[in-house]
């Protein structure tokens, strides 16, 4: 077990924290890191997506394939699409043969948010995985 760990990451200062714990975690103890972002779609919005989302999703992969390589951690980082992002951090976890998932315990707010709920708490409930969630 924690021999390949999802990381989902959106950019925000709580998620930016829980890269830097979990490359610790993955370097004591021979892990590998797969980095994940979700550009998420909005098909009820006016635009499918927000402008300057898919920059936004690459830059959240670009920081933990940056901090896992200057840790000599072994990665791989992906930016996907989706409507549903707990769904897509579970089914990326599955494709990369992940064996847990450490996330943050809540990334950025706003009406999403509001809505429906929290992306931590969804993957929680719904993962088959171990789930570490970070502070």
């Amino acid at each position: 077990m924690f021999k390949k760990i999802m990381l989902p990451s959106d950019g925000s200062d709580l998620s930016n924290k829980a890269i830097e714990k979990t490359v610790q975690f993955a370097k004591e103890n021979g892990s590998t890191v797969v980095g994940l972002s979700v550009e998420q779609i909005y098909p009820y919005f006016p635009y499918a997506n927000l402008p300057g989302a898919e920059e936004r999703a690459a830059q959240n992969a670009k920081k933990v394939a940056d901090i896992a390589g200057k840790a000599g951690v072994p990665f791989e980082t992906h930016a996907v699409k989706g409507k549903s992002p707990h769904e897509e951090i579970l089914k990326a976890a599955e494709l990369f043969n992940c064996d847990s998932v450490f996330m943050s315990s809540h990334g950025e707010k706003g009406l999403d948010r509001l809505l429906l709920g929290s992306v931590t708490q969804k993957v929680l409930l719904h993962s088959p995985l171990p789930v570490v969630v970070l502070k």
